[in-house]
């Protein structure tokens, strides 16, 4: 993770095949704001990718994560109900969600994540402090257990002014397949 100079606002950069030990650094080096803490019926989508049956319940908790007091991302986390019950709502604020369900006994295995882009929305605008319809950067990832049970959703905005993803990459074959690979284990930037 490298934090770098551009105009007066610093921009969090993350290389994709160091992002989650570079993520956890992020959580260390900022704060999280928690805006909402319930519990209900997750929407079909996060039902599907959590692996859930019909009639289950999540913890739904809505955070801004904020970088010397400027927001830079809009955390939406759902987590089946039976783990998230584990843990409070002052937990939450104050403590990343992968130690609490780490606390509450779950073996964290592996995750399926993407990257695309949005716009903002009210809500996330008034929480990111851009406008709405601001472009902003959109990383979803569903993390399994040891037993691939889906046990965190999460849909995180990004401000690309503050922060950005980078990859290095490689060129490798010959002839007519040589091609461009991402280096894994790359350096931090």
């Amino acid at each position: 993770m490298v934090l770098s100079q551009r105009g007066n606002n610093e921009k969090i950069a993350a290389n994709f095949a160091t992002l989650i030990p570079q993520l956890v650094e992020i959580d260390r080096k900022t704060t999280a704001r928690l805006l909402s803490f319930s519990y209900g019926r997750p929407s079909k989508a996060v039902a599907e990718a959590l692996g859930l049956p019909i009639g289950s319940r999540v913890q739904t908790a809505v955070r801004v994560r904020l970088s010397d007091g400027a927001p830079i991302s809009h955390l939406t986390t759902h987590v089946p109900e039976d783990i998230a019950r584990n843990y409070d709502e002052t937990d939450l604020a104050t403590q990343p969600l992968f130690r609490l369900l780490e606390r509450s006994g779950v073996q964290l295995e592996g995750a399926d994540q993407s990257v695309t882009a949005t716009l903002a929305g009210p809500d996330v605008a008034d929480a990111l402090d851009v406008s709405v319809g601001s472009p902003l950067l959109w990383l979803e990832r569903i993390v399994r257990d040891a037993t691939g049970r889906g046990v965190e959703h999460l849909s995180a905005l990004y401000r690309p002014d503050r922060f950005r993803l980078e990859m290095s990459m490689t060129r490798i074959g010959a002839g007519e397949s040589r091609h461009w690979e991402p280096v894994i284990g790359a350096r931090e930037i």
